[in-house]
């Protein structure tokens, strides 16, 4: 029921002059009003006419929850240490690291500072010329909207993975985040971050996620060619990782059609900066363990959502060894001495014991090579593995480990330089 003052106002002061007999709680069916607030406005009847009354209490009064100079004075100083920061991520971090710290209770109590809304800190970053990362698009009705898709039901039946690199501290130097997410809740599942986006990287990504939450049904990709072959029938190092586990790969052909992590992926990149900052992140290690520990949770409690159903599609790992997946799998021929090469590394055959094991030459084999520690070689044959030993130094081409590798121009023309410099030597001495 809408509230009529100017009704309750006249029925209390003919309730107050005896005119009529009403309670307050016929009052209060007539007019909205409560007991408590009647009592109230009969207690300003007796000090004040109605119409002045029906006039707002605070008209010409600052609200009480206007900020005052001290505590605006603080949150600007406090803006300092985030020169480029989205206002809802700044908005963040002052409750965080201000208002709910307890380290800082004794500024909170000093300066009166109080949890403020998203409102508030968008009046001020328009009110001090503060300029967000993100800017905001006009819509134009000529423009293609693409329909909403359902995420899946359930966890484990989607994920999305993709690669984006980013100068993710600032210097310069930009490192690519392999990342994943689940269709079904948003939720980010793993990162972990390369100069390049590569096979390395997604294997530590799908690890991670294999570990932690089990085998999903399907995972969900752009067209990169660490994925996806562009020959028919073709699988790629880690498509045939993730067939072995039974996985079906999904590539989609544009960045609206995995537009999900696409935007995930912008979000981070708006965070991560800041929070590297904020948190004394300095180095790419650090960075993988503590996204993966930390970063990840912290921000699916931001913005992850629960699924539609309980049940989980993960299939646990159940005691399998992912060794035997994540290597590059390859054939070789046994050659002289009991030997197989793997770019000009040779490796001898060992049993269980550690014991040579001797193959006739000529025998075709295939090798498994760890992705995380490629000079752990083992051999697989009859359906049994074999260890390998590695020969140091054995075999070593002396005119490749001469030889130099140049990178640019400029290197060229020092190296062509010295060239001349020997020559010339040379003819002299002849």
């Amino acid at each position: 029921m809408q509230k009529d003052k100017e009704k309750a106002l006249n029925l209390l002061k003919q309730k107050i002059n005896g005119e009529i007999k009403m309670t307050y709680r016929e009052i209060t069916k007539q007019t909205g009003y409560q007991e408590r607030q009647l009592i109230r406005l009969s207690q300003q009847i007796e000090k004040k006419d109605i119409s002045s009354i029906l006039v707002h209490g605070n008209t010409g009064r600052k609200p009480a929850i206007t900020a005052s100079a001290l505590e605006l004075e603080y949150i600007k100083n406090f803006k300092k240490k985030y020169p480029i920061i989205t206002i809802s991520q700044f908005m963040d971090i002052y409750h965080e690291d201000i208002i709910w710290n307890k380290e800082k209770l004794e500024d909170v109590k000093k300066y009166n500072l109080k949890i403020r809304s998203k409102s508030f800190f968008q009046q001020l970053f328009k009110k001090e010329g503060w300029k967000s990362p993100i800017k905001h698009k006009c819509f134009k009705g000529d423009k293609q909207v693409h329909s909403l898709r359902d995420p899946s039901p359930r966890r484990g039946i989607l994920i999305m993975v993709d690669g984006t690199p980013h100068d993710w501290f600032g210097n310069g130097k930009k490192f690519s985040l392999h990342m994943a997410i689940d269709d079904a809740t948003g939720e980010i599942l793993a990162g972990w971050f390369m100069p390049t986006e590569c096979i390395l990287g997604y294997c530590h990504l799908f690890k991670i996620i294999f570990e932690k939450y089990g085998i999903p049904i399907s995972v969900y990709s752009d067209r990169t060619t660490i994925l996806w072959d562009p020959k028919d029938g073709e699988l790629t190092e880690v498509g045939r990782m993730l067939d072995e586990l039974g996985i079906e790969l999904i590539y989609a052909n544009s960045a609206e059609a995995k537009g999900k992590i696409e935007k995930m992926n912008f979000t981070i990149q708006n965070r991560l900066l800041n929070d590297i900052n904020r948190f004394n992140i300095t180095t790419y290690d650090e960075l993988n363990k503590w996204f993966n520990d930390y970063y990840i949770n912290y921000i699916n409690e931001k913005f992850a959502y629960d699924p539609k159903e309980d049940e989980s599609e993960f299939v646990p790992l159940d005691g399998k060894d992912l060794s035997t997946i994540f290597c590059i799998k390859d054939t070789r021929n046994i050659l002289n001495g009991n030997m197989i090469s793997i770019n000009n590394e040779y490796y001898i055959p060992i049993d269980d014991n550690g014991n040579d094991y001797v193959f006739y030459k000529g025998t075709k084999v295939e090798v498994w090579q760890d992705v995380f520690n490629p000079k752990l070689v083992r051999i697989f044959k009859n359906n049994k593995i074999y260890g390998t030993r590695h020969i140091e130094g054995h075999r070593k081409d002396p005119v490749k480990r001469e030889q130099k590798r140049i990178d640019d121009q400029k290197m060229l023309m020092q190296v062509l330089k010295e060239r001349d410099e020997r020559l010339k030597a040379r003819a002299k001495r002849s």
